[in-house]
């Protein structure tokens, strides 16, 4: 963990994001990569996200710059979380844990073909 930490801090204030990905998905807050972005002096602003493939995103900040913590979805062919989240990260959003959450509506949400996209939120 001290190694990635290590390698974290060192990058971020040379860069506009850092991403993650490692040979398996970040299982919990715990977790090597969370763990690491903290131990950098970093913070956590969500992790989890509403979505089939890619409930298991890491989004996090270290010296001011945005970190993704990239879900595996090897096992799916299928749009997720990183292509929600990556066009908005590039161009500089500063994204919230609410910005996450709001991704699914009512739930775990998986995408089908007859929901439109980009997705809306609903005005109650």
């Amino acid at each position: 963990m001290k190694g990635l930490a290590s390698v974290a801090a060192e990058l971020a204030p040379k860069t506009d994001l850092l991403i993650l990905a490692g040979e398996t998905a970040i299982q919990d807050r715990h977790d090597l990569a969370p763990s690491a972005i903290e131990t950098a002096g970093g913070s956590v602003i969500c992790y989890g996200a509403p979505v089939d493939p890619g409930n298991l995103l890491l989004l996090a900040e270290l010296d001011g710059t945005p970190v993704l913590g990239a879900p595996g979805c090897a096992r799916s062919p299928k749009r997720n979380i990183v292509d929600l989240v990556l066009p908005r990260l590039l161009v500089g959003d500063r994204l919230t844990r609410s910005d996450i959450t709001s991704l699914g509506h009512g739930g775990l949400l998986e995408d089908v073909p007859e929901r439109p996209l980009p997705r809306r939120r609903i005005e109650t």
